[in-house]
């Protein structure tokens, strides 16, 4: 008795809807590496802290709260921080997120390909550099050369 069995088929990664700047969560925990999250910790302040290959210090902190400092890639000129924090109804990039911050500072890369996930967000470097950071529909996208908010 002979058995055919077919070749083996590797899909191409959902890269969602086109004309979103966005990566697909599908994209991220299919094909990208998860890294533990208490390999983050540090002791300049709670959450977990990394520092990306854009130069971006990032965090997670509190109840889900992200952002990160450094050069904000097409933010008005003078804008060093990004973010979301727990109670605003939009992710932003302005100076007072600076005060609202904690004081943490990265210990460790997250390398391109790897996420983090702590309180409910989850964290990237894509493979091309790129920082991506999302809790629900609050997401940010800091690539080489250009920044991206959401919800507007």
């Amino acid at each position: 008795m002979f058995l055919a069995v077919p070749p083996a088929v590797h899909a191409e990664p959902d890269t969602g809807d086109p004309a979103s700047p966005f990566p697909t969560t599908n994209l991220i925990i299919n094909t990208y590496d998860k890294v533990k999250y208490d390999d983050y910790f540090t002791s300049s302040s709670g959450g977990v802290w990394f520092s990306t290959p854009l130069g971006l210090n990032c965090g997670i902190w509190d109840r889900g709260s992200f952002g990160c400092t450094g050069d904000i890639r097409g933010a008005p000129p003078g804008t060093t921080n990004i973010g979301w924090i727990t109670g605003q109804i939009v992710p932003r990039y302005d100076w007072a997120l600076g005060l609202q911050f904690p004081p943490g500072s990265a210990e460790r890369d997250l390398p391109p390909r790897n996420y983090i996930e702590y309180n409910g967000t989850r964290c990237a470097t894509m493979s091309d550099s790129s920082t991506y950071c999302q809790r629900g529909p609050f997401r940010f996208f800091v690539t080489p050369t250009r920044t991206w908010l959401a919800p507007p």
